[in-house]
C-alpha cells in the first residue's frame, strides 16, 4: 500500500497482524480490505487502518422528503408528477427520472371532488413523500406549504398570477382554481 494512493472497494490494505479494520474498511480471512473509494489512513497509535472517502455520500428519496415536480397526467382520482428535485432537512436528495402519484385523498384535508379542480398538466408543484415502494412513490399536499407553486392558464398557457387569493390569467383575465401553496411564485 503506497501512501496517498487511491483504493477501491475490495482493495487489499494489509494484514490483521499489522492493524485492525477502521472506518470504511473490513476484515476477511486475516486481511483488511477497503469498503469504499478513498485514500487509506493508518493510525499507528491504535494499530488501525481506515479509508478517507473520496466520494460524496448519495442520499436517496425517503419518507418525509419534500419534492418539486411537474404534473404530467391528471385523472379523476389521481395525479402523476414527474419529480425534478428533492430535499430533506436542508440536504438535497438524488432523483433519477422518477414519477410520483398523488391520490385524491392526499391532496387536501377537506373534501376534494376531483383532482382536475386542484391540479392541471404542466403545473409545478411542491409535495411531501409519504411512501417509497418498489411500485412507486406516493405524495401528499395536505399542508399549506404544499401544492401548486407555479400554474399556467388553461387557454393561454401563460403563468397565472395570484391576486387576492385567486389565480388570474394576465392575458385572458380568467380566474382558475388550484390547490395553491403558500410559496406560490407569482403574486
Amino acid at each position: 500500500m503506497k501512501k496517498g494512493s487511491i483504493v477501491y472497494p475490495g482493495s487489499f490494505i494489509g494484514y490483521e497482524e499489522e492493524f485492525m479494520a477502521g472506518k470504511h474498511a473490513f476484515e476477511n480471512d486475516g486481511a483488511v480490505y477497503s469498503e469504499v473509494i478513498g485514500v487509506p489512513e493508518v493510525d499507528e497509535a491504535n494499530h488501525e487502518a481506515g479509508i478517507r472517502k473520496s466520494t460524496r455520500e448519495v442520499r436517496i428519496l425517503e419518507r418525509g422528503c419534500t419534492v418539486t415536480g411537474i404534473v404530467t397526467l391528471v385523472k379523476q382520482n389521481a395525479v402523476l408528477v414527474e419529480l425534478k428535485s428533492a430535499e430533506k432537512d436542508g440536504v438535497k436528495r438524488v432523483v433519477h427520472d422518477r414519477n410520483g402519484s398523488l391520490a385524491v385523498f392526499n391532496i387536501a384535508n377537506g373534501y376534494v371532488r376531483s383532482t382536475d379542480e386542484m391540479f392541471r398538466i404542466g403545473d409545478i408543484i411542491r409535495a411531501r413523500i409519504i411512501q417509497v415502494a418498489p411500485y412507486g412513490i406516493e405524495l401528499e399536499t395536505k399542508d399549506a406549504e404544499f401544492g401548486v407553486i407555479k400554474a399556467f392558464g388553461i387557454r393561454s398557457r401563460k403563468p397565472l398570477h395570484l391576486i387576492d387569493g385567486a389565480l388570474r390569467d394576465p392575458t385572458t383575465g380568467d380566474a382558475e382554481t388550484r390547490k395553491v401553496s403558500t410559496e406560490y411564485s407569482l403574486r
